[in-house]
């Protein structure tokens, strides 16, 4: 980051901020897919074998907000990649990039599902893994630019 001590306490804030963030959204798509007393194991696997079923309605009524959460949620992390001074901007760019691209998989994958196309949820687990995997690296590159 830039040589100056005052960048640091609001990069630091948000980190934290965001890890909570991620989190609790992970916890949130587990509760909602029955992780209820059963273990998290057993809670992935029927996940990926028969997902809650989805109405387009509800689909279009999740998508919405999380489009523009998800969306400034990368915003204003890979902004923050602009002050960097050990990452290059070709190499956050691409990361920024490809976190937009994962997130737009991520939400729009369960539209197969309520169509009826895919019966599976496998595609929804291993792009919101894929996700999460992308967007802990930039965070990482983040926490290594303080």
């Amino acid at each position: 980051m830039k040589h100056l001590k005052l960048y640091h306490i609001p990069i630091a804030y948000m980190l934290v901020y965001v890890v909570a963030i991620s989190v609790t959204g992970v916890w949130l798509f587990l509760l909602s897919q029955g992780l209820g007393s059963s273990n998290i194991l057993q809670t992935l696997m029927q996940v990926a074998t028969l997902p809650e079923p989805k109405s387009l309605h509800n689909f279009i009524e999740v998508a919405t907000p999380h489009f523009f959460a998800i969306g400034t949620l990368i915003f204003v992390v890979a902004h923050f990649m602009l002050f960097s001074t050990k990452v290059s901007q070709k190499v956050s760019l691409r990361i920024s990039i490809l976190l937009f691209i994962l997130a737009f998989l991520n939400i729009v994958i369960y539209l197969p599902i309520v169509f009826g196309l895919l019966v599976s949820g496998w595609i929804k687990l291993l792009s919101m893994g894929l996700f999460i995997g992308v967007f802990l690296v930039l965070l990482g590159f983040v926490a290594f630019s303080l």
